[in-house]
């Protein structure tokens, strides 16, 4: 039995088609309609931002009280680790290529800390009550820059939460996070528009 040459073919436009069709919307706030991104967006750092030796990330934190009311957080992630040294993403302007929805499983919920942090003994075939998985939803801004360059990519994630109640941030919510350190500006859709 001979395969038609036209499978493969099919099989390709089909996958096209459906990862073409694939788009990431976001909201500015709760209230606001989802608009689609476009290419053409940006984040600009409005100061250097330190990498300790060691990591591949930075939190992108506020100083503004406005950050600490959502339980969003931003991380700028570089593509090399320096185990020696600090690194330093200069400011300026990074040119954003692609929008990507991302989905974070959760062991533990980091804003809840307690004294049952501790390593514990628990045999593989016994549950410990099971339920729904703890995740954050949120995006990832890739950059536009050339492999060579360091700054990979900006990640927005929403608070820690069980799957029906996990929603990604706002960009209310996202500015708040980037306070005065930076400012994301996302180019939409035509016909769409921020309020």
């Amino acid at each position: 039995m001979s395969l038609s040459p036209w499978r493969p073919i099919a099989a390709f436009l089909l996958a096209s088609l459906v990862l073409g069709a694939c788009t990431t919307l976001v909201r500015e706030t709760m209230e606001s309609p989802w608009v689609e991104v476009q290419p053409g967006s940006t984040l600009t750092l409005h100061q250097p931002v330190r990498i300790a030796p060691g990591r591949a990330r930075a939190p992108m934190v506020s100083a503004s009280p406005r950050s600490r009311a959502t339980a969003s957080s931003c991380l700028l992630e570089v593509r090399r680790i320096d185990p020696e040294q600090e690194q330093v993403v200069p400011a300026g302007t990074l040119r954003i290529r692609q929008v990507q929805n991302v989905v974070s499983l959760v062991s533990t919920d980091p804003w809840q800390p307690g004294p049952d942090h501790a390593i514990r003994f628990q045999l593989a075939s016994h549950s410990d009550g099971g339920g729904t998985p703890m995740i954050r939803q949120g995006y990832h801004f890739w950059f536009d820059t050339d492999r060579h360059e360091n700054p990979m990519r900006l990640t927005c994630l929403g608070w820690v939460a069980i799957m029906p109640d996990a929603r990604a941030p706002t960009l209310d919510e996202i500015a708040a996070v980037l306070g005065d350190r930076a400012t994301l500006e996302l180019a939409l859709a035509p016909g769409e528009w921020m309020p």
